[in-house]
């Protein structure tokens, strides 16, 4: 069974029911793994595409994944160690900046951008950044000063502390705060 199709039973039973219990879903992911970006380009984009509806889901994405911080005392910021190296860290940071300025619904097809250029532009994020958001110069500038400021640091730190410390990889479903070994198993 695809996530898709998880997502579209999760969404029939909580329409079925008599609350119209909207899920809550979280994904934990990481800009730079094969997994994460398959993830998002097929069983994700596939949803996304064909439910149309804002209110089906609340999807949430956690681009934070199994990097590691540390608060330094010097900088006064975060330092962040990413597991396929520090431009994983940075290209978390941009989806997390487009995440914070957007709002999450809006900011599933920025995502789903960012991710389907990864290999076309080798990993480039300044080069994906600028396709990504071209079209909107004013986002683009926010974006990229978000990224640069201490404010992106705040919101990748945040990214941080939803992250569940006990996930034991990614991509990482959590429905309804709990995550379901036999869903994960199917994704």
């Amino acid at each position: 069974m695809k996530i898709s199709q998880i997502f579209i039973l999760l969404i029939f039973i909580s329409f079925s029911t008599q609350q119209k219990h909207i899920p809550k879903i979280q994904v934990y992911i990481e800009s730079l793994c094969p997994d994460c970006i398959d993830f998002i380009l097929n069983s994700f984009k596939q949803f996304y595409e064909k439910v149309k509806k804002p209110n089906v889901a609340q999807i949430e994405f956690i681009p934070f994944g199994n990097a590691k911080e540390q608060y330094n005392n010097d900088t006064k910021k975060w330092d962040f160690s990413c597991q396929h190296e520090e431009n994983e860290c940075y290209g978390n940071l941009i989806e997390t900046c487009a995440i914070q300025l957007m709002g999450r619904a809006n900011s599933y097809a920025a995502l789903i951008c960012i991710e389907s250029n990864v290999k076309k532009f080798d990993k480039d994020f300044d080069k994906i950044m600028e396709y990504c958001f071209s079209d909107d110069m004013t986002l683009y500038k926010q974006i990229q000063e978000c990224v640069s400021s201490d404010i992106g640091n705040v919101y990748l730190h945040q990214m941080a502390q939803k992250t569940d410390v006990n996930h034991h990889w990614v991509p990482w479903v959590v429905v309804d705060g709990v995550h379901d070994e036999d869903i994960e198993e199917k994704i």
